[in-house]
């Protein structure tokens, strides 16, 4: 062989060496199992509920042997999101807490890659329509508390049109004959703000519902988007329910429910409590809120006025744990063999009840829950966890924040999904399973990661909780449990490509040497 041949061989071995080595860099490695930390739950959700939640969380630690169990405010829509994937058996949550059914195209992905979900119904919550309005008497130069605030504006679905719409006549302050206090007291005739919270929630799509089912109401808020778009002060012409707020402006806060009440009350972020000055309220406003955060979601007393609304029956009913509970009580739970409409509820306005809230002012939050392909252990922990929910002391959890416990009916409902996820975790135990849930980062909207620690000694009973009193302290705040990525090393490729170099090498060596030994 000559030289030429050689350098020719040499070249070819350098050059499939190179090529192998650039498929190596440029085909990126399979995922060997990314998870979150395998010994708790990732919970996700919007911030409408997270008092309860935290509350939750931490009077069941001692339940779910020895899996912690967290909760991260992403926002609603983030948060199913995480859950149903982004491609098979790539997620970034165990659970949701929602306070609406997956729509089609969720419910799709989530069968694509992977998942069968299920409901549990577990809390009926109201929606609240904050009015921070003062009485007629009240000096705003001074100081504030809210019994200086009326506490329930009695509202007809027509005057929310008129609160959030553009009336006929127009309003011009909330002294107009059209608001009246329930207390019969005189109203402050200050300017009527409109706030919200600026992140999807079923709090705006709730009110904005009330609306669209008022044909005067609809109108008025319909003739306000078409009046503000052009001037930059709405996004939308559309008056259709929507979880986005259409208004734009000052008030319109992004992050969650907390900063956006801090906007308008000022909290100290040391003691929860707000200020006591006039000035920093945002006196005037009207917005739509979660009522769990009107009472004292964080421990301290916050008393937010909110609107007492007209039910179908004709009374003015302002949000509470009993008129929760009615409005609960008139509606309807689905039983279909279609985990995508399964234990959905849907509320109904009665004519008789006198006690219940707006029934479209209602919404029932869910834990959304995979009953295919958790690893055993959170399984289990998944199903002592809604045990817990649905056991008398987490129905008192839920009531102490003036949402409605689940009824009879839900419960059963909630226990038989608990039911499936100790099937799911004896089918992972015998098979092995691990985990579905990839370690991707996400961004928390507006809210803490409400934590929940502590070892058990096994899961509950399949008729209610086995332990945790029923805690009398705020949410609290913290980081969530940590995600720890067990992904392929780095390692694989560059071992690959090492042996691949030593061959070739032996291999041009061998060669070579062959060549210097021919005469």
């Amino acid at each position: 062989m000559n030289r030429r041949a050689i350098g020719s061989l040499s070249c070819t071995a350098v050059a499939l060496v190179v090529v192998a080595a650039a498929g190596v860099v440029a085909v990126p490695p399979t995922p060997s199992g990314a998870s979150t930390d395998p010994t708790a739950l990732a919970g996700e959700g919007s911030t409408f509920l997270q008092p309860v939640l935290t509350r939750l969380l931490n009077n069941s630690a001692t339940n779910l042997g020895g899996v912690t169990n967290g909760f991260v405010a992403t926002g609603l829509d983030p948060g199913i999101a995480d859950l149903v994937g982004t491609a098979p058996n790539s997620f970034n949550a165990d659970f949701a807490v929602s306070e609406r059914p997956l729509t089609a195209t969720e419910a799709g992905m989530a069968k694509s890659n992977g998942r069968t979900l299920a409901y549990v119904p577990f809390a009926a919550a109201s929606v609240a329509i904050g009015t921070l309005v003062p009485y007629a008497s009240f000096n705003e130069g001074g100081t504030i508390a809210s019994t200086d605030l009326c506490p329930h504006i009695n509202l007809s679905a027509t005057a929310v049109g008129d609160v959030f719409g553009l009336a006929t006549p127009p309003v011009n302050g909330w002294d107009d004959s059209r608001f009246a206090c329930s207390d019969g007291k005189a109203l402050h005739g200050g300017s009527l703000l409109q706030g919200a919270n600026a992140d999807p929630t079923m709090a705006n799509f709730a009110v904005m519902s009330l609306m669209d089912n008022d044909p005067t109401a609809k109108g008025y808020f319909q003739a306000n988007l078409t009046q503000d778009v052009p001037l930059g002060l709405a996004t939308t012409t559309d008056p259709t329910p929507s979880e986005h707020w259409p208004y734009t402006g000052q008030y319109l806060i992004a992050g969650g429910d907390q900063p956006f009440i801090n906007k308008l009350l000022k909290i100290n972020a040391t003691t929860n409590v707000p200020s006591t000055a006039a000035s920093d309220w945002v006196l005037g406003a009207a917005f739509p809120i979660s009522s769990i955060w009107t009472g004292s979601p964080l421990g301290s007393p916050w008393n937010i006025p909110t609107a007492a609304v007209q039910n179908g029956q004709g009374s003015f009913v302002p949000p509470s744990t009993a008129s929760a509970a009615a409005a609960e009580g008139d509606a309807t739970l689905a039983k279909t063999s279609d985990p995508t409409t399964n234990n959905l509820v849907t509320f109904n306005s009665s004519k008789t009840d006198a006690a219940a809230y707006n029934n479209f002012l209602m919404v029932e939050d869910y834990l959304v829950v995979p009953t295919n392909g958790l690893p055993a252990n959170k399984a289990t922990a998944l199903a002592s966890f809604i045990r817990y929910v649905l056991g008398p002391n987490g129905q008192r959890d839920i009531s102490s924040f003036g949402a409605a416990p689940a009824t009879s009916a839900m419960v059963t409902a909630g226990l038989t999904v608990a039911g499936a996820l100790d099937a799911e975790a004896a089918q992972s135990a015998a098979t092995g399973t691990t985990s579905t849930t990839t370690a991707t980062s996400t961004s928390t909207t507006g809210g803490s990661t409400a934590p929940a620690s502590g070892a058990g000694s096994g899961a509950a009973s399949a008729t209610g909780d086995t332990g945790g009193a029923a805690g009398t302290g705020g949410a609290g705040s913290g980081s969530g449990p940590g995600l720890a990525f067990t992904g392929t090393s780095a390692l694989g490729p560059l071992v690959g490509l090492g042996a691949l170099l030593v061959v070739a090498g032996a291999v041009i060596r061998r060669r070579l040497r062959r060549h210097w030994a021919e005469p």
